[in-house]
């Protein structure tokens, strides 16, 4: 944990008062043991060990009455203590220290920690009082240096206090004990649509018997709270720590420490079923001796933005970008420039899935005090000026690792702000209603196979079809449950190229709204074998699309600013030109309402897909049989490298469509044509058509052939002699032999339908007539008869 005097003021601030705090008096007659006692504990203070020396002060305490020499060194031990709850203890302390000053030997410095601690417990008019009591007491020729920190320590101060007058219209939420500990968590990375979260914690370890950081992943329960924790197991004695997750929450990244302990690097881990992957370091990003500690990934995978300390930056910990090249590798990270960075630390980069909005840590001079969490808004290319989060998501203590879902709704970050469970822990807040709306569409699908609806190995290629069919992101719905998560800008076209194991390739189209409001389209695509007879001869493809759009389901409060935001978005006004103008006039308020128009929220298992008539729908289905001559000129899809043979194209908006139409469209075949039965008779155990009847399937051929909305029906019987399996075999291979007639010439297997019924069901007939094939011709426009 960092503080604003810790970095100002350093350990050798101590050693000037050592001697005091050793040997000074502390007002009671000492017996030996209590002497003991006090010697051991300045021995500890004097190397820093300030928990053993806390503990055996404490108990040097309840020998007599305390002095201030001893408040004074209890003080410093307190605020040297891990948790701010713990640390805001040493206050009583130190301030009855600061009461003797003048009186008794008391270092001047105690005003410096009287003021840290004030600060720490957000009274910043009386810690300013210490500081500016402490700047006084300085030699202003000989302690240059520290003069000017502590001048510096208290315009931080005065910017603090002004932040905390105008508190945000947010209420902070602490996660509960099954995630929060007595100890630390912090680092908390979120999936887009929150159904997981990991976070790094710093426990006990029992086989080194000390602290070791491990990462930890929970999911959200059917109630919308967190499950129990579960720790991932990378197998390996580095320091490990997350750093960023997919919006998908199917791929991670991780801090792993070097072997030599010096610096650390970023590597991707996977979901892989019920576990994850074995790590693999990002091979660009890595350094020497340099520590790259977190990173965030933009939802089309083509670009990471991460801080480190590698030579080059404007000091201490930089945000950097790297970006991923034509060929799939990661290109050389450059600097995000003066604008984000500052000689101070810059940590924990948070790109938003609008790729437009970063968020990070910062412990620069605009931060109320240790870490600030600040945001920046890319326009035109540009980033401009990080403003401070505000308060209550930063206070006094450390604010860092924020992380916010896709819809803009919800936050997370890390603190060790007062009132915690432990040192460090998790919170979170409902971001207010004129920021949380950011015009995208969240995708949540899956994607499920044959009859047991199970999922299968599938990969997702996505093109935005503005864009030169040009491949932004594969992404690999999880194994086990077939689920998918894609974040898509609004306004736009895109085709889904889809590779599922045991299928030929297929593209679904997608059209995204253009809305002004966070959209939320859930999918369920469905796959099925299509076979005749055992032989599979096509594949059904299945889409059903059901949108949820926030904007039409929430009351709009502001007429006026949702119709401007729908010329925002409609680019009827031109967004970024107007930004530059209102930049250069320094119009704030004006730059702030901008915004405003600018960012104006269930598993895929909780959504009803049955009520095909609700308007939210929209359902598509095409079978796709391989001898139908469509599929002999497969569009050619280009993946990298890679040339992808795909299935046409399942347009859903426009098949949805055209299946409501189809409702409505009066059948243009004449229904005589649907009444007679044709019936083909065979010798006994034989299949073969006779010649006899070769006429009459001639001018059913005909038939078909000039009203390409009809299909036939074919049905192969057997007579009762035999064991039954021979006889659905039998009454199989009639079928087919009827089925070949009619396909070898041309008509495709979409429009036949053929079946072996096995020994007929009719009493009436004889032998003779229940060895037949039945033939039927039907109307394909007619849902009920679609083949």
């Amino acid at each position: 944990m960092r503080m604003m005097s810790t970095r100002a003021f350093p350990f050798r601030v101590f050693l000037l008062s050592l001697a005091f705090v050793c040997y000074g008096g502390f007002g009671f007659a000492q017996s030996a043991k209590t002497q003991k006692t006090l010697y051991k504990a300045s021995q500890l203070f004097k190397i820093g060990n300030y928990d053993g020396a806390l503990k055996l002060y404490l108990e040097a305490e309840g020998a007599g009455t305390l002095g201030p020499a001893m408040a004074y060194a209890v003080g410093v031990c307190y605020k040297y203590q891990k948790s701010v709850n713990e640390q805001v203890k040493g206050l009583p302390y130190l301030q009855r220290a600061s009461e003797a000053y003048g009186k008794v030997r008391m270092p001047k410095e105690v005003f410096l920690h009287l003021g840290d601690l004030r600060m720490k417990n957000e009274e910043i008019n009386v810690a300013m009082e210490a500081y500016e009591r402490y700047a006084k007491l300085l030699d202003p020729d000989k302690e240059r240096d520290k003069a000017d920190k502590i001048q510096q320590v208290i315009m931080a101060a005065k910017t603090s206090a002004e932040v905390i007058l105008n508190p945000k219209d947010i209420r902070i939420h602490r996660l509960d004990r099954i995630v929060n500990t007595e100890y630390t968590e912090y680092n908390p990375v979120v999936a887009a649509d929150e159904s997981v979260m990991a976070y790094t914690a710093w426990y006990p370890d029992a086989k080194s018997n000390s602290r070791k950081e491990q990462i930890l992943v929970t999911t959200k329960d059917g109630g919308g709270d967190w499950s129990e924790p579960i720790k991932i197991d990378l197998k390996t004695n580095r320091t490990v720590g997350t750093a960023g997750i997919s919006p998908d929450g199917q791929k991670m990244l991780i801090f792993m420490g070097k072997n030599n302990g010096k610096g650390g690097d970023l590597y991707f881990i996977e979901k892989d079923g019920d576990g994850w992957s074995s790590p693999t370091i990002i091979e660009s990003l890595r350094t020497n001796s340099s520590l790259t500690t977190t990173g965030s990934i933009t939802p089309d995978g083509k670009t990471i933005y991460f801080a480190s300390d590698r030579p080059g930056g404007f000091g201490g910990l930089d945000v950097y970008r790297v970006d991923k090249k034509e060929d799939g590798r990661w290109g050389d990270p450059y600097n995000l420039g003066g604008m984000i960075n500052t000689d101070k630390d810059e940590d924990a980069p948070f790109i938003h899935p609008d790729k437009k909005t970063l968020f990070f840590t910062s412990n620069r001079s605009a931060s109320i005090g240790g870490d600030d969490i600040f945001k920046s808004i890319l326009v035109r290319g540009r980033w401009r000026k990080p403003v401070n989060m505000g308060y209550p998501i930063n206070t006094t203590a450390d604010d860092n690792y924020f992380t916010l879902i896709a819809d803009g709704s919800r936050a997370y970050f890390s603190s060790d702000r007062k009132g915690g469970s432990g040192e460090q822990d998790i919170y979170y807040f409902d971001m207010p209603e004129s920021e949380a709306n950011i015009p995208l569409t969240m995708v949540k699908g899956r994607i499920l196979v044959g009859p047991d609806s199970i999922a299968v190995p599938t990969q997702i290629k996505v093109v935005d079809n503005e864009t030169d069919q040009k491949v932004e992101f594969v992404y690999s719905p999880n194994k086990e449950t077939g689920d998918y998560l894609i974040i898509l800008p609004p306004g736009k076209n895109y085709d889904m190229i889809i590779e599922s194991e045991g299928f030929m390739p297929y593209t679904v189209n997608i059209n995204i709204p253009n809305q002004t409001y966070f959209y939320q389209l859930y999918q369920m695509i469905h796959l099925a074998q299509i076979k005749q007879f055992d032989v599979l001869v096509g594949q059904r493809v299945s889409v059903k699309n059901k949108f949820y759009d926030t904007g039409k389901d929430q009351v709009v409060v502001n007429v006026q600013k949702a119709k401007e935001a729908s010329l925002v978005q409609s680019d009827s006004l031109d967004l970024y030109d107007m930004m530059d103008v209102i930049i250069k006039a320094e119009d704030t308020e004006a730059y702030e309402y901008l915004l405003d128009l600018m960012y104006s929220t269930a598993p895929t298992e909780s959504v009803d897909f049955s009520d095909v008539e609700d308007d939210r729908m929209e359902i598509a289905s095409r079978q796709y049989f391989f001898d139908e001559s469509d599929t002999a000129h497969l569009e050619v899809r280009r993946v990298g490298e890679e040339v992808i043979y795909s299935l046409p194209t399942l347009f859903v908006t426009e098949e949805s469509k055209k299946r409501f139409e189809k409702k409505h469209v009066r059948s243009q075949v004449n229904p005589e044509l649907l009444k007679p039965v044709y019936s083909i008779y065979f010798q006994a155990g034989e299949s073969v058509v006779q010649e006899n009847y070769m006429g009459q399937l001639q001018v059913l051929l005909e038939l078909l052939k000039n009203e390409k909305n009809l299909g036939v029906e074919i049905s192969g019987y057997a007579s009762a002699e035999g064991d039954r399996e021979a006889n659905e075999e039998l009454s199989n291979k009639r079928a087919i032999e009827v089925l070949n007639f009619f396909n070898y010439r041309g008509v495709v297997r979409r429009r036949i339908r053929a079946r072996g019924h096995g020994v007929t069901q009719s009493e009436d007939s004889s032998r003779e007539k229940a060895r037949r094939v039945e033939i039927k011709l039907v109307d394909l426009t007619n849902s009920n008869s679609v083949l």
